[in-house]
């Protein structure tokens, strides 16, 4: 696990790189949520994903958004960090050419780039959402693209994030015609503030990440 700078568009990007012993090893991005609420790389939910990756073989990077951390610029619009996601995701398929699968996983915000990301890259094999913010409710940008995900919550989050996650659900199959597998996490808030809590969350991204890797190698 090392720490790098990634060239983007408004400065160098701060970011962690883990990369598989296992030759070919599938790719994945992890992508934190709103920085203007203090989420960033670091925070618990997204090493506990990079981590899930990592623990599984995975070639896996995590990063800060431009204004970020140690990331050059200013906070940016949606636009300009979907634009820091692409060449992050660039990146690592650049340094892992002979690996043929990418997954992408986000929390809260960043569950909303992983979709939009999804719908601009067609090699993306899986994704996985983590407590997704219920308070973004565009979905003009979905279009038809058949695939399987995760979506993963704590089981005490508030009845509306828990409502809007089951309409999630629904709108993908619709639009997008995408599979969504929830999970919930006994007793768990959106934070996954109890060791506990956090802990089943990486074990459930894990066992599905496994388990969906491991189905497409015999496709």
């Amino acid at each position: 696990m090392v720490d790098i700078m990634i060239a983007g568009e408004a400065g160098k990007l701060h970011a962690v790189y883990n990369k598989s012993d296992v030759p070919a090893a599938p790719l994945a991005v992890v992508l934190s949520g709103n920085p203007r609420q203090k989420y960033h790389m670091n925070d618990r939910v997204s090493y506990a994903m990079f981590r899930a990756f990592m623990d599984i073989g995975f070639s896996v990077v995590r990063f800060d958004y431009r204004g970020v951390g140690y990331s050059e610029g200013a906070i940016g619009t949606t636009a300009e960090n979907m634009l820091d996601i692409a060449t992050v995701i660039d990146w690592i398929q650049n340094k892992n050419e002979d690996s043929d699968r990418i997954w992408l996983a986000g929390n809260q915000l960043g569950a909303w780039y992983v979709l939009q990301a999804m719908m601009r890259r067609p090699e993306v094999s899986g994704f996985a959402l983590v407590s997704p913010d219920p308070s973004v409710s565009d979905f003009a940008f979905l279009s038809p693209r058949p695939n399987r995900g995760l979506l993963l919550q704590g089981a005490n989050e508030a009845d509306e994030a828990k409502s809007f996650a089951t309409h999630l659900t629904q709108i993908l199959k619709k639009q997008a015609q995408i599979d969504l597998e929830t999970i919930r996490v006994k007793n768990s808030d959106e934070h996954y503030s109890q060791p506990a809590d956090l802990r089943q969350m990486y074990n459930d991204l894990k066992a599905y990440v496994g388990r969906e890797n491991a189905d497409n190698k015999l496709l």
